[in-house]
């Protein structure tokens, strides 16, 4: 997700990926007890496109859009243990009823994969250029870039059971306050969604670019990659209460009482107070810029993991 994405994504994604390589809640405040990231971070190169990131029984997985495989990585030592082939181009994982799930960018299908077995066992069309995945009300939510939809698979189907029209470029999505939110990055919305009725309920004007969602303290945070900043979202009034500065803003996940949340400047990853909107302990962990605004972070282990596609690597912030 280049800053060009939002009209040359569907043309430059293979090369880009490819080559890397190469190319509401409460009103008080609860102080947060969440440990510091101010520890030196840890580089652990892995090589190909390293993108979405998922913490699962005890173990670190890293989808490789390049390479199109999940790799297993052990989270306190950073050594790969396994890896299983998917679709092409996987970019974002989750996980669902002892399966993992991730999201085939290039082509057009969510794999789903037994952690246990390291194997594929499922292959599932869902239109084109499936990026964001939440797990909701017994079924697999799949937002498809390109088609502009947000797709609901059920377990044991071979297809969509359902199609809701989101908008334009829709990348993110999330669960939250009992329904689902949609980052329709072309459209510089969020999208609200009524699992219940597979019905739009709301489009939010949000920032220019919005990327990452998560839901926490009440509030519906966006990341607004092109314009640098983080967006708090009211769900009961449905408007954005709160901006907080943020360059380059890419992937945000709720972590305990925090959220986490990466800049493509670097990359660098910091903690957001969900309640006041205090952004702190930002660690800088290289000097690149992140092109395709694919950054994930997530906590695993003992460590806040953030992945760097652009140089093959990903890193770890010991927790102190």
């Amino acid at each position: 997700m280049t800053r060009s994405w939002a009209v040359a994504f569907a043309a430059l994604t293979v090369s880009c990926l490819l080559a890397a390589g190469g190319c509401g809640g409460s009103s008080r405040h609860v102080a947060s007890t969440a440990p510091s990231l101010k520890s030196p971070p840890h580089k652990v190169e892995l090589g190909g496109s390293p993108i979405g990131l998922l913490a699962y029984a005890g173990q670190l997985w890293v989808a490789d859009a390049a390479r199109n495989r999940l790799l297993r990585v052990a989270p306190q030592s950073g050594r790969v243990t396994g890896q299983v082939s998917v679709g092409r181009t996987p970019l974002r994982m989750v996980a669902f009823g002892r399966s993992i799930w991730s999201t085939d960018f290039n082509g057009g299908t969510v794999s789903v994969i037994s952690p246990s077995e390291l194997r594929r066992v499922a292959t599932i069309p869902v239109g084109p250029q499936p990026e964001g995945i939440v797990p909701f009300a017994g079924a697999i939510w799949v937002v498809s870039q390109q088609g502009g939809d947000l797709v609901r698979l059920v377990p044991g189907q071979s297809g969509a059971a359902d199609r809701v029209p989101v908008g334009n470029q829709p990348r993110q999505v999330t669960a939250g306050g009992g329904n689902l939110w949609v980052s329709a990055f072309g459209d510089n919305a969020v999208v609200e969604v009524d699992p219940r009725t597979r019905r739009v309920l709301a489009r939010i004007p949000a920032c220019q670019g919005p990327q990452g969602v998560a839901f926490a303290a009440g509030r519906l945070w966006v990341s607004c990659t092109e314009g640098n900043q983080l967006a708090a979202i009211d769900p009961a009034t449905r408007r954005v209460i709160r901006r907080v500065h943020y360059e380059a803003a890419d992937a945000v996940t709720r972590s305990g009482s925090s959220v986490l949340v990466t800049s493509d400047n670097g990359p660098s990853a910091a903690r957001l107070d969900p309640h006041t909107g205090t952004v702190s302990d930002q660690v800088q962990l290289s000097d690149i810029f992140i092109g395709d605004a694919n950054a994930d972070v997530v906590t695993a282990g003992t460590g806040i993991w953030v992945s760097s596609p652009d140089e093959g690597t990903i890193y770890r912030i010991p927790l102190r």
